[in-house]
């Protein structure tokens, strides 16, 4: 079992990844679609995970038929958001222009034009990597607070499975060569801080597990926990802070909507936790109105929970 495993980690990165440079533009996503559609036919523990976080989701049914529909639907777009990790060491400024429609970007270029930096606030909702390729490759300069392949094999636990280890390492060299400058949230923000004091772009996943402080926050009808870290930053260097999200059309084309800007962030602790629930609720907006794309990470975040991670949700 352990060499059939290896054997199709290798077949994915290797193999199958020159198919997919080989492959025409669009027909890498049709490809993937495929196989989503074909992996949503045959019962699977991704595919169950997310069916059952779609109960978490406002407005979802609560009907197991409509639930596994939705999954289905997620599992599809998952497959085109993990097979554009190995298309990134092949996008070019016009590749991606023909595949990201960017919305908004007069308020990113008003943002920037305040000399203050912005900072694209997003979640882990839809094809959330692909802002960096979108915001890069437009000729925007952007930093992106990450986590190093490194850094998670030594702090999850389950990073001591061999192939988990070796896949995340695959997929933080493809990271790597995005047109951005990435900072390890685990170590120091002196490069974050540098980057919006130079008027340029911050990319922060306002909701990933960590951080030395967090807040409860309205989510989804619940309360969930949120990073604090993103917001102090905001309000520390006076940038402005633009919620935006990377959404896919049935055909895989991408539209990555830049929203209007949070009010300023006040530089303490209050006005860190205010702008933190109000970029929340820009997002339970998001989830509501198209809740497959972050079945995903809800799947994710109730698996690690269980595990014995930290709780998303408070209640």
């Amino acid at each position: 079992m352990r060499m059939l495993r290896d054997a199709l980690v290798w077949g994915y990165w290797h193999p199958f990844k020159r198919l997919v440079w080989a492959l025409p533009d669009g027909a890498a996503h049709g490809l993937a679609r495929a196989l989503g559609r074909a992996l949503g036919r045959v019962p699977n523990a991704r595919l169950a995970g997310m069916a059952e976080a779609a109960r978490l989701v406002p407005g979802v049914p609560d009907d197991p038929a409509a639930r596994l529909a939705l999954a289905r639907k997620a599992l599809v777009e998952f497959c085109q958001t993990d097979l554009e990790v190995l298309l990134f060491p092949r996008l070019t400024p016009a590749r991606t222009a023909a595949l990201v429609t960017i919305e908004g970007r007069e308020r990113l270029d008003a943002a920037l034009g305040a000399g203050r930096g912005a900072m694209l606030a997003f979640g882990h909702y839809g094809a959330n990597q692909m802002v960096m390729a979108a915001i890069g490759h437009a000729g925007y300069r952007m930093w992106q607070l990450s986590a190093p392949a490194t850094a998670l094999n030594e702090k999850l636990p389950e990073a001591r499975g061999r192939l988990v280890r070796r896949t995340r390492e695959l997929r933080w060299a493809h990271e790597q060569t995005l047109p951005v400058s990435h900072v390890n949230i685990f170590g120091g923000l002196k490069e974050a801080f540098a980057c919006l004091r130079g008027g340029h772009v911050l990319g922060v996943a306002v909701d990933g597990g960590g951080g030395e402080r967090r807040a409860a926050v309205p989510f989804l009808g619940r309360r969930a926990f949120f990073p604090l870290g993103p917001m102090l930053l905001a309000g520390k260097t006076g940038c402005a802070v633009l919620p935006c999200f990377m959404e896919r059309a049935a055909d895989g084309r991408l539209r990555l909507r830049i929203e209007e800007p949070l009010p300023s962030v006040a530089p303490d602790s209050d006005g860190a936790t205010e702008a933190t629930a109000l970029v929340a609720e820009r997002l339970s907006r998001a989830v509501v109105a198209n809740p497959s794309h972050y079945l995903y990470f809800l799947a994710f975040r109730q698996l690690m929970a269980r595990g014995g991670h930290e709780a998303f949700f408070a209640d």
